[in-house]
């Protein structure tokens, strides 16, 4: 209970004495923030194209297995659309029609498959700077994923679910999750700075510090004076000297 007593009179103190500069961190790191999430970090769109694939079975006992095989296969697929195999085809394909020039670590490094559990379908996303070109990048690996494995796998039964779309919107920068991360980030600096200040700082600034954070009794107060303020002094002292006139006269005696 006495350590909870002493780090909150402490906090309260270090706010007190230092809550400028916490306040000035708090929103140079707002500022940074929004510098870096407006006008640094490049915008990034993604879109997403599903795809069905599905042998066709005839015999009605062996349909169950074949849906299962196709799911166990999505493994398969992802490891197609990701090698060079569709990417290849698809980079060739982009720079002829599309006139989308990009590299295949490019491609690689935009792309990614997802699937639910157990679900035939599986979707392909790709993540780019230009919001159209995301998807025509994803319609595009998708026609040629669908040529690929016809000839790799013997599968006809591709089938589009639903094409790729131009997002409305970026995926990233989160622009109010940025924002709070530099709000947070200028407040923990702030406090930080001030409390190295406060701990790194061996002065005695008034009284209130030795008697309330030190524990001492205060016997009393001595005023400051330096050499300067000495000298005025004795110049401008006032001596006084009888004259011939038994008067009691004043003389300012200026010291040389």
């Amino acid at each position: 209970m006495m350590d909870q007593a002493v780090s909150f009179d402490f906090f309260i103190r270090l706010v007190r004495k230092y809550w400028r500069a916490i306040v000035s961190f708090t929103v140079v790191g707002l500022i940074v923030a929004a510098g870096l999430t407006f006008f640094v970090i490049t915008p990034k769109y993604q879109s997403s194209v599903q795809i069905l694939v599905n042998r066709k079975n005839t015999n009605a006992a062996t349909e169950y297995a074949g849906q299962q095989a196709d799911v166990q296969m999505i493994t398969t697929y992802k490891e197609l659309i990701a090698g060079q195999v569709v990417l290849k085809p698809a980079k060739q394909q982009l720079s002829k029609r599309y006139g989308i020039e990009r590299s295949l670590n490019t491609l690689k490094n935009e792309v990614s498959v997802t699937s639910t559990t157990n679900s035939q379908v599986f979707s392909i996303a790709v993540t780019d700077a230009d919001a159209k070109a995301s998807a025509t990048i994803a319609n595009q690996i998708a026609r040629s994923f669908k040529n690929q494995v016809q000839k790799i796998i013997k599968v006809n039964n591709v089938t589009v679910v639903a094409p790729a779309e131009t997002p409305s919107g970026a995926v990233s920068p989160k622009k109010p999750l940025n924002m709070l991360i530099g709000l947070v980030v200028g407040l923990l600096l702030g406090f930080v700075y001030a409390a190295i200040r406060i701990l790194t700082d061996r002065r005695v600034h008034d009284a209130d510090f030795l008697t309330d954070d030190l524990g001492l009794a205060s016997l009393g107060l001595v005023n400051h004076q330096n050499q300067y303020s000495i000298k005025k002094q004795v110049s401008n002292l006032t001596v006084a000297h009888p004259t011939h006139d038994n008067q009691i006269t004043s003389q300012t005696m200026k010291r040389v």
